[in-house]
């Protein structure tokens, strides 16, 4: 018993690792390729880079949720599974797992499909209504769309891995290619690349875990090819939890990443710039304050599926704290160095110190909500949808007037407010009625 107990304290370690030398490297690679840009981009094309890459970011709404909703579900059906010598599948549920794993890849062909059929015309006829002098953009987003579709195609394998359990191996992967695609970037942008800099993650999303799967994983990508089971039940199984996830992606979208390229459309590129390159500041302290969070997702999950409250209570709740307390003290560091730094050019490309703030604020109270959503998923269930769904309908068109009218300062104070006044007291209601109401019923 003691050397299980002492495994199992090796293996959550290990896997905390992982998840924070990568939310590490994107934050110190965010921070290099923030500077770079400032240095290598004008204004103007720094906005043109923001809106390619949240225009991009498209392509994780035809994700409809899957990936998150796949390592819930792996994590139950592995179950009674277990890895074998070259990383064949064992147990006496494996018709389970190869069915949801087949049915899976085939789901996300069929998305990249669509990603690309809406994506590559809808970008060009929104980039080509404000298309500035001299500017080439054309090949570049046909690229760029090209490569975000094949981007989709590794996500059910990575899931699926990382379900049963093998999340150092996931994350490892995922360390691989944030490294690979900022160094790549940053190579783009140092030697006058310029655009083509957003392209090199998106080439590395794609390249390297297939190098993965072709190295590691060929009896998973066999069975991927396998026919799924007749009856297995995606619409029973998946669905229910995925149709709720697709839309609160959707609205997640709507509530951040539209705001930039509406600022682009409204105020010209280089709002949109400094609108876009703070968001990707305050979400890369959000990257790194969940790595508590997530290394405990597949724990939780199979805590639920046995009724084991307690381990689901204990496994939750200290690192829930600990990454609200690291989102506090990089909030407190960043908006700190930005009022100290004021009088530097560079931090001109940022948005003011108060408008940073209040991004800052509304991204805390997603922090929040969204830990306490990741709680409930454990049940397999979202009933957060309905409000991420009343929120988007109340800011979205009141985040296009103020953008219009008020600029950034405008947008980010919607933002702020709708998850103050709606989001945070709302959601802290729906957790404690549904994970009562679950227990008891359960």
């Amino acid at each position: 018993m003691q050397q299980i107990i002492s495994s199992f304290t090796v293996r959550l370690r290990q896997d905390l690792t992982f998840i924070l030398a990568l939310r590490v490297w994107q934050a110190g690679a965010g921070l290099v390729t923030t500077v770079l840009a400032v240095h290598y981009l004008t204004a103007e094309l720094q906005g043109w880079y923001y809106s390619f890459l949240s225009v991009a970011a498209l392509y994780t709404l035809f994700d409809l949720g899957l990936s998150t909703v796949l390592v819930q579900v792996a994590a139950h059906s592995f179950v009674g599974l277990r890895w074998a010598s070259g990383n064949a599948l064992e147990g006496s549920r494996q018709a389970h797992f190869r069915s949801l794993l087949a049915k899976s890849v085939r789901w996300y062909a069929i998305a990249a499909l669509a990603f690309i059929a809406l994506i590559l015309p809808g970008g060009w006829v929104f980039f080509a209504s404000k298309t500035s002098t001299g500017m080439s953009w054309v090949s570049c987003w046909l690229v760029l769309s090209l490569l975000s579709a094949g981007g989709l195609l590794p996500l059910p394998f990575l899931s699926m891995v990382e379900g049963s359990g093998q999340i150092a191996q996931v994350y490892s992967v995922r360390l691989a290619t944030s490294v690979l695609g900022s160094l790549t970037c940053w190579m783009t942008l140092a030697s006058g690349g310029g655009l083509w800099a957003v392209v090199m993650t998106p080439a590395m999303a794609l390249c390297i875990p297939l190098v993965w799967l072709a190295s590691f994983h060929r009896p998973l990508v066999a069975m991927a090819r396998d026919m799924p089971n007749e009856d297995y039940r995606w619409s029973e199984e998946i669905w229910p939890l995925q149709w709720r996830l697709g839309i609160n992606w959707l609205c997640g979208y709507l509530l951040t990443q539209i705001n930039t390229p509406v600022l682009f459309h409204t105020q010209g590129a280089i709002v949109a710039g400094q609108f876009g390159l703070s968001l990707t500041v305050v979400n890369t302290i959000g990257l790194i304050s969940q790595s508590w969070l997530l290394r405990r997702v597949p724990g939780m999950a199979q805590a639920a599926a046995s009724r084991d409250w307690r381990r689901l209570d204990q496994l939750f709740w200290r690192d829930f704290g600990v990454s609200l307390g690291v989102f506090a003290a990089g909030t407190t560091a960043v908006v700190g160095l930005v009022t100290r730094f004021a009088e530097y050019s560079a931090v001109h490309r940022l948005l003011p110190w108060p408008q940073l703030l209040g991004l800052f604020l509304f991204a805390f109270i997603g922090q929040f909500i969204g830990g306490l959503a990741l709680h409930l998923r454990s049940f397999r269930r979202e009933p957060l949808v309905w409000l991420s769904l009343f929120a988007a309908l109340i800011t979205v068109p009141a985040s296009f007037y103020a953008a219009r009218h008020y600029s950034s300062a405008g947008v980010i104070a919607v933002m702020a407010g709708v998850n103050i006044i709606v989001n945070l007291p709302a959601g802290v209601i729906i957790w404690r009625r549904c994970n009562s109401l679950w227990r008891a019923t359960a």
